[in-house]
């Protein structure tokens, strides 16, 4: 489904979580997608009337994927593996309004890989979730929405996308 003008997008109708292509049970009900930033530093000097935040093309900051589980249950534990890196793809219909009257909807998938960074087990209350969470550096970030790539970075790798476009190629063409 392309993208026109005949669709208001509205919400996130359902997702799922799978950590190394298995469904993850136990996620909590919203997951945030981790912030891209670039690198950035000031630039002054003469010509410019004071200073100027320049992003480093292809450059990230560090980009942390925090997932929060209901309980302690064995996909939180499955991501604490020191010597794997830790997959994940989150998948959701994302419903919108059709202008003619109706609704359709489009797929949303993430790709992350990196590795776990922080593991925070919970509390334990009667009758309340643990609210258990499990942080990954991700080296690797990929947006698809209904099989159109929006972006890809990978860290590791030198790659960086904006719609299938090779962001870094003349970067590439002059070292």
């Amino acid at each position: 489904m392309a993208i026109t003008n005949n669709y208001v997008p509205e919400k996130v109708n359902d997702y799922n979580a799978y950590l190394n292509g298995n469904l993850m049970i136990g996620v909590a009900a919203s997951v945030e997608i981790p912030e891209i930033a670039q690198k950035s530093s000031d630039v002054e000097g003469i010509g410019i009337n004071g200073t100027l935040d320049s992003p480093t093309i292809g450059q990230f900051e560090s980009m942390e994927q925090e997932v929060q589980f209901n309980t302690l249950y064995s996909s939180a534990v499955d991501m604490l593996s020191p010597g794997e890196a830790t997959d994940l793809t989150f998948r959701a219909a994302q419903q919108v309004l059709d202008k003619n009257g109706g609704y359709a909807y489009k797929s949303l998938r993430v790709v992350e890989r990196g590795r776990v960074k922080k593991f925070k087990p919970g509390k334990i209350e009667k009758s309340e979730g643990m609210e258990a969470a499990v942080t990954i550096e991700l080296t690797y970030i990929m947006i698809e929405v209904d099989g159109e790539q929006l972006i890809e970075i990978d860290k590791l790798n030198g790659v960086y996308k904006r719609r299938g476009v090779d962001m870094l190629a003349n970067i590439r063409s002059l070292i």
